[in-house]
């Protein structure tokens, strides 16, 4: 195992608050936030379990349908667009 970092050099945790959070960085969708730091916080916790893989599986599988929807809708739009333009 690798020797653990001083704490000044440690990465910050996923769930910084506000406060903490470098300047100009933009506030996410707070339903994206959501999602993302329940696969964060699975994905950080050490040694994971069997339930641990299930449950960042099943987050990470949630995620890629939204994302996939969100790129079909897109996409919808676009030929869309494209077709008028024609």
């Amino acid at each position: 195992m690798p020797p653990e970092k001083p704490a000044d050099e440690q990465a910050p945790h996923a769930t910084q608050p506000a406060d903490e959070r470098p300047h100009g960085v933009r506030v996410i969708n707070p339903g994206d936030q959501v999602r993302w730091l329940a696969l964060a916080d699975t994905a950080l916790r050490h040694a994971p379990t069997e339930q641990d893989v299930a449950e960042m599986e099943a987050l990470a599988r949630e995620e890629q349908a939204f994302i996939k929807r969100r790129i079909r809708r897109t996409a919808g739009k676009v030929k869309r667009q494209s077709k008028s333009k024609q």
